[in-house]
């Protein structure tokens, strides 16, 4: 394995939503998704899993780094079940990342925070390679809501085909 670093031509696709964008979590839950189903749900971002919370739905992972534009300081009104670390620098996913997404992916625990030291941005893109068909990710789309992804295998394959589009490196 290896990371993966943003390169010119990925930049254009990690602008575009990989899901329907909502203007706020509200909004979801009174069209798409019931709070009720027993949906596997992925938090990405400090702002996103914040008003998840806040809404009552506690995902089943949380990956943060407990700030929002890069620097400003957010509070997550909830204290998670276990709590793993990782270093993954702005404009990578990092080797690490990838597999402790990967073992996130295969073990079956709810309210766990995945805390990144670093940048949690481009993590998405590991979550729908290694998580289930069916599982619902929840990212912000700065300053114009939150976008909802279902995994499907499309968008496996959707992904693995812009992780091809990466710069690898071995450090």
């Amino acid at each position: 394995m290896c990371n993966y670093i943003v390169t010119e031509e990925v930049q254009p696709l990690l602008k575009k939503p990989l899901g329907k964008l909502y203007p706020n979590i509200p909004e979801v839950f009174k069209k798409d998704i019931s709070v009720s189903d027993n949906n596997l749900i992925i938090a990405i971002g400090d702002v996103t899993t914040k008003n998840l919370v806040e809404y009552g739905v506690i995902p089943n992972l949380s990956i943060l780094d407990f700030k929002t534009k890069r620097d400003i300081p957010v509070d997550i009104p909830h204290t998670f079940k276990k709590v793993y670390n990782v270093d993954n620098p702005a404009g990578t996913i990092s080797q690490t990342s990838m597999e402790i997404i990967k073992y996130l992916s295969d073990i079956d625990d709810r309210e766990v925070a995945l805390i990144v030291t670093g940048e949690e941005d481009l993590l998405t893109i590991p979550v729908i390679k290694y998580f289930p068909t069916g599982c619902y990710i929840f990212y912000g789309q700065p300053d114009e809501g939150v976008v909802v992804v279902k995994i499907t295998e499309e968008l496996k394959h959707y992904v693995n085909e812009i992780l091809f589009k990466f710069r690898q490196s071995p450090f």
